[in-house]
Formats: C-alpha cells, sequence, structure tokens
C-alpha cells in the first residue's frame, strides 16, 4: 500500500512537470485525427495547418493553468549556512618520537631468528 501510494504521487509529480510534453506527445499520436476533426483550419487546405492551431490552443491552456496555479503557491528561499562549529581535535598526549618494546632475551635465541623453511613431507 505504501509502495502504490508512493508511486501514484510520483507519477503526479512527473506528469504535471512534464505536461507540455505529453500534449506534444499525444498530438504526434492523434495528429491525423486531429488534423481531420478538431482542427480549426481543416477547411482551408491551402493553409496546410494540419491540427498545429489546435496543439497551439492546448499549449496556451495549459500555459494559462500554469500561470493561475503558480499565484497560489508561496515561494521560499533556501540558502546553505555552515553554521555549525568547528572542533578542533588535539591530542591528549604528547606526540612520542620512537617507542621501544621489551622482549624477552629467552624467546630471542640466535637460532629462532634465523628464518629456516619448511621441509618437505614427501621426500
Amino acid at each position: 500500500m505504501k509502495y502504490f501510494l508512493i508511486i501514484c504521487i510520483s507519477l503526479g509529480l512527473l506528469l504535471q512537470n512534464f505536461s507540455k510534453s505529453l500534449i506534444v506527445l499525444q498530438f504526434n499520436a492523434q495528429q491525423s485525427y486531429i488534423a481531420q476533426v478538431l482542427c480549426e483550419n481543416r477547411n482551408k487546405p491551402e493553409m496546410h495547418c494540419d491540427g498545429k492551431c489546435y496543439l497551439k490552443k492546448e499549449l496556451d491552456r495549459d500555459a494559462r493553468q500554469d500561470k493561475n496555479t503558480g499565484r497560489n503557491k508561496e515561494r521560499y528561499e533556501v540558502m546553505f549556512v555552515n553554521a555549525l562549529p568547528v572542533y578542533i581535535q588535539v591530542p591528549v598526549a604528547a606526540q612520542v618520537a620512537h617507542v621501544a618494546f621489551y622482549t624477552a632475551p629467552s624467546l630471542e635465541t640466535p637460532a629462532s631468528a634465523i628464518f629456516h623453511p619448511p621441509k618437505p613431507l614427501i621426500g
């Protein structure tokens, strides 16, 4: 149900924004019918109107409708302001140049310090 509502609202917004494109698309799809039945100049074939008068009338009607609905809309100016405080991170401890670790001498014998590759099991 939620997805259906989201899709309907999205389609409504898209159709509202692309109304002029939809009018032209409808005109192109039905141009022969518009030229024969709805055209004001269908009795004057020398004008070669082919329904363009109907297209102009529909686009003007859509522009008037957009203009009328545009008056009721409130306009807000949105501006980005970076008002967040800037935090400078100061280290708690002083920087140490060199750290030495203690190793027990019993763990570090010369025999274990030299690398020996593993011996193959199959010989």
